[in-house]
Formats: C-alpha cells, sequence, structure tokens
C-alpha cells in the first residue's frame, strides 16, 4: 500500500477558497461604503439622521443584496457573463436596496407590516433614479473581485486562492480609503478606515505567500528539500487529476513536483516518489 502523499507545503487550506474570500469581501465591504455611498443624497441622508436604527437598516439591507448578487455572479461559467451579472444586478440590486432599506426603517418605525410593503414597493420605484445608478457603480467594482475567483475556479491551481486574496487586498484597501473620504461625518456601521488597513493586510498576506511559494519551489529545484524533487512531464497519464503548483502568465506545465515517500518497511510496498503537482522547470532543466 504506497503512504499518502502530503500536502504541498504553502497550499492554502481546504476551507479558503476563492468564492468564500469574495462573499467575506464584499459583504465587508458593502457595510461599509453604503452610508458614505448615500450620503450625497439629501432625502436618503435625511432619514438616515432622524431614522432611529437606520444605519444599521442600510448597511445590512446593503450587504445582503450585494452577498446574493455576488453569489448569483460566481455561479457564473465565463470572466465575461460574471461581470454582466455583476454590473446590471447591481443596478436592480441599488433600486431595490432604496425600497429595502426604507421598509426596515418603516417596521422599526411604526411596527406596521403593511406600511412597510407600501414603502418596498413605493421606495423601489422612486430608487430606479437614484439607487439604480448607484448600484450599477457598486456591481461594477463587485466584478473586479468576482473575475478574479471565477478565474481561479475555472483554471484552479494550488496558488488561486493567494492571487484571489491579493486581488481582494488591494480592492478593499482602494475601496476603504474612497469610502472613508467620502463619510464626511456620517455613522458608518464599518469603519472604511479599518477596511482599508485589512486590505492592505490581506493583500500582504497573498502576495507573502505567493513569494515563499515560488522560492519554496527554487530550493527543490537546487536539491535542497529532500522530501520533493523536480521532473520532466512524462506524458498525460502522470499529470492527470494534479493542478498546477503556480500559474506561470499562461507558459505551459512542462514539469511535475514529486514527493519522495520516506522509507521502506517489509509491510508496505511504497512507492519511491508520488506526482504532487505540475510546474515548470527552470530553463537548464525544461531544455536539457
Amino acid at each position: 500500500m504506497n503512504r499518502p502523499t502530503p500536502p504541498v507545503p504553502w497550499s492554502p487550506p481546504l476551507w479558503l477558497t476563492p468564492d468564500r474570500i469574495v462573499l467575506a469581501a464584499v459583504v465587508a465591504f458593502a457595510a461599509a461604503a453604503a452610508l458614505p455611498a448615500v450620503q450625497g443624497i439629501p432625502t436618503a441622508r435625511y432619514k438616515i439622521e432622524v431614522q432611529p436604527g437606520a444605519v444599521a437598516v442600510v448597511a445590512l439591507s446593503t450587504a445582503l443584496l450585494s452577498l446574493i448578487l455576488v453569489r448569483f455572479a460566481l455561479r457564473a461559467t465565463t470572466a465575461r457573463v460574471a461581470s454582466l451579472r455583476c454590473v446590471w444586478g447591481g443596478a436592480l440590486a441599488g433600486a431595490l436596496n432604496a425600497g429595502l432599506s426604507l421598509a426596515g426603517m418603516g417596521v422599526i418605525r411604526h411596527g406596521d407590516m403593511g406600511s412597510a410593503l407600501w414603502e418596498l414597493v413605493g421606495g423601489s420605484l422612486f430608487g430606479s433614479i437614484f439607487g439604480g445608478p448607484l448600484g450599477f457603480v457598486f456591481g461594477a467594482s463587485y466584478a473586479v473581485v468576482v473575475v478574479s475567483a471565477v478565474r481561479a475556479r475555472l483554471d484552479p491551481s494550488h496558488d488561486g486562492p493567494d492571487r484571489v486574496l491579493t486581488t481582494v487586498g488591494v480592492w478593499l484597501f482602494l475601496g476603504g480609503a474612497c469610502a472613508e473620504l467620502a463619510r464626511q461625518g456620517v455613522p458608518v456601521a464599518v469603519s472604511p478606515s479599518r477596511l482599508a488597513v485589512l486590505g492592505l493586510g490581506l493583500a500582504a498576506l497573498g502576495a507573502a505567500r505567493r513569494y515563499a511559494r515560488r522560492a519554496w519551489l527554487a530550493r527543490v529545484a537546487a536539491g535542497v528539500e529532500p522530501a520533493w524533487q523536480l521532473d520532466v512531464l512524462r506524458g498525460e497519464e502522470q499529470g492527470a487529476g494534479l493542478l498546477p503548483l503556480i500559474r506561470p502568465g499562461g507558459r505551459l506545465q512542462d514539469g511535475v513536483l514529486l514527493y519522495r515517500a520516506p522509507g521502506h518497511d517489509r509491510y508496505r510496498s511504497v512507492a519511491p516518489s508520488a506526482p504532487a503537482a505540475l510546474t515548470t522547470l527552470p530553463e537548464a532543466r525544461s531544455t536539457g
């Protein structure tokens, strides 16, 4: 019986998927940017200032609709379809968000579901004037990270989640910074400045993990990692079911990362090596 191949070093945990990274980032951004985004609309700003619980209602409504929108976009079969779902779905969600926010504030104020339903319908129709264009902008912003996750899913690799994490981190940093500049003293549910700091940290983490993975692969190529080695990929059968360790920007994967099973005992038949991931060989190895 062969011993199982251990996880490739610097592989992300199974729970850290591109989709989950993007969903968490979008919810956090929506909650932080919802209030700064509408503070330029006089009617919305007035209601937020005078209605109790308005900050929580607007942030929750925006985060919920953003979550639904992005989950729908992430199921797309191409990056182009995903971006279109974000943009046009964002316009629809923006109009609906106006009505949902007004209905939520109506429930808190009156506790009357009948009037809340009327405010939902009327607010959604009125929201098409302001909420639709604003949702379009939000959706276009979401498309950046959604496309990153869709591409990582359609073309998977060991470094896919870290590439998405880097993109999401930069996106959160820029989005949080813009929301903080537009805030102008408006109360918020989530601090945009803290979101920007979080984004900077996530971008640094993703970039550091990608650098560490490449440095480790260089150590393998140099022969200083005794349990691992690089070899020329010998046919499709050897690479069947393996993911690329690193996406090299479109170059063909001409090599394979092998795990050298340590030791041998008289009870088990241990393979001398087992393929673990596809990779690109150094020039000297691939041409020689």
